[in-house]
């Protein structure tokens, strides 16, 4: 999968011209590299996101210069469709990184397909480290064998490939079959304990760009 992208200088609240001719801004920074602005084709963009994810590698080309990046946040806007910025993480194919790979549910739960229970899936993520090149697609979790109310999965319970390490605890809990009325009880949390950062916030080592582009973008 490859994207061609151009360098751009800072925009302001000329993002939204931008945005109106197709037109995606973009940062790439990671370990050793300075944060570049560039400018997306964005339906192009679109195009790749949707075979890539945030888990394949994506051949960047800027001015004749390839680079093996992973997307890592897409900011979005609370009425425009699609996303009004990206952020993509430069990797070096020798160095080991941490990314967060999804969890898809398979199967079917006995009690569930009956009608009485249902799903509590407290993690729809599991946080790894590994070589950027060993990033798994997803974790594909198997529920058939969960027979009974009660019966769960764990971290420590999920198959790993080999070069990958998890960072979460083995002891989270990833899915789990309960009674229809625990499912409502175990899953309300208070709102302050439930608050998600906003795409763009500050996340790990070299993810401060983020949040400076996407105040230029909202504007």
């Amino acid at each position: 999968m490859q994207l061609k992208g151009l360098p751009r200088e800072p925009l302001g609240k000329r993002s939204r011209r931008l945005l109106r001719e197709g037109k995606l801004p973009a940062i790439v920074y990671g370990h050793n590299t300075e944060p570049t602005p560039i400018t997306l084709d964005r339906l192009e963009f679109q195009k790749v996101f949707i075979k890539s994810g945030r888990t394949h590698l994506v051949d960047l080309a800027i001015d004749g210069r390839m680079g093996k990046v992973l997307v890592r946040e897409i900011q979005t806007h609370p009425r425009r469709l699609g996303p009004i910025h990206v952020d993509f993480y430069q990797v070096n194919l020798e160095e080991k990184i941490e990314v967060e790979v999804p969890v898809h549910l398979v199967g079917e739960s006995g009690p569930v397909k009956q009608g009485d229970a249902d799903i509590l899936q407290p993690m729809h993520s599991i946080r790894v480290e590994c070589l950027p090149s060993d990033i798994p697609e997803s974790f594909e979790v198997d529920i058939t064998a969960l027979e009974e109310i009660e019966a769960e999965l764990r971290v420590a319970d999920i198959t790993v490939p080999k070069g990958v390490t998890v960072l979460d605890d083995p002891e989270e809990l990833v899915v789990k079959i309960v009674h229809k009325r625990e499912l409502k009880v175990e899953e309300e949390v208070p709102a302050a304990e439930a608050a998600v950062p906003a795409e763009g916030e500050a996340g790990a080592e070299g993810e401060a760009p983020a949040a400076e582009e996407a105040a230029e973008t909202e504007e």
